[in-house]
């Protein structure tokens, strides 16, 4: 039990109800990087930080470089398999903050992350290797024993589709309906937030998550 619970996001439970108070008022841009790690950046990460940390970086260039002729069922194993290689780690013990989203550069020199770094580091991987946005969203989830939040990635072959959930505490990917230890709460992408009953129907795509507005603009610093 203490090992699962070490795996579980230390995240403040959330009612859709009080979403509001996420978002803010003047987000940054909702879109997303057409490339994920510039050349300059792996430079500079190949200078900087240390050899194994290089060779990290490297790997997940060269599975970006090599999948995108894939099926979207191998993507999904390979960039799940990756990046649940990483230690998972509180956001108070690694970034001294109650609740950090780490874009995937920041969640992999660190080679650690809590469960939204993960998913999120999945969800740009996987657009990256050309992924449709609509085929993607971000959910957060309520852990059923123990009634503690996690996030997890989620992929839909349509809008009405049984999704397959992409989990840091399991190493298979399943099927949503066979995820009977998970609840569903909310679930949201670049472009928007959905309800945890009606997943196909935006609820307001105006809205961003303050979080997510945050990262986004860590994201593009990355790219300057």
């Amino acid at each position: 039990m203490m090992k699962m619970a070490k795996k579980i996001c230390n995240l403040k439970l959330l009612h859709f109800s009080i979403l509001a108070s996420l978002y803010a008022i003047n987000p940054a841009h909702a879109g997303h990087m057409q490339k994920i790690l510039p050349a300059k950046q792996l430079k500079k990460i190949q200078h900087e930080y240390d050899q194994e940390t290089s060779a990290r970086f490297n790997s997940w260039n060269q599975l970006m470089s090599d999948s995108k002729n894939k099926t979207d069922a191998e993507k999904l194993e390979l960039v799940n398999n990756f990046f649940n290689q990483m230690k998972w780690t509180e956001d108070q013990e690694l970034w001294k903050q109650k609740d950090y989203w780490a874009t995937p550069i920041e969640s992999l020199i660190r080679n650690a992350g809590d469960c939204e770094d993960f998913s999120i580091a999945k969800y740009f991987t996987l657009l990256e290797l050309g992924i449709p946005v609509d085929h993607l969203k971000v959910s957060y989830v309520q852990v059923k024993e123990t009634r503690q939040a996690h996030m997890v990635l989620a992929y839909y072959e349509d809008d009405h589709a049984d999704p397959l959930i992409l989990d840091n505490m399991k190493t298979q990917i399943v099927r949503g309906s066979e995820r009977s230890d998970l609840a569903p709460m909310f679930h949201f992408n670049g472009e928007g937030v959905w309800s945890k009953d009606s997943p196909g129907t935006r609820v307001d795509s105006a809205l961003k998550i303050r979080n997510w507005a945050d990262l986004m603009q860590r994201l593009d610093q990355e790219q300057s």
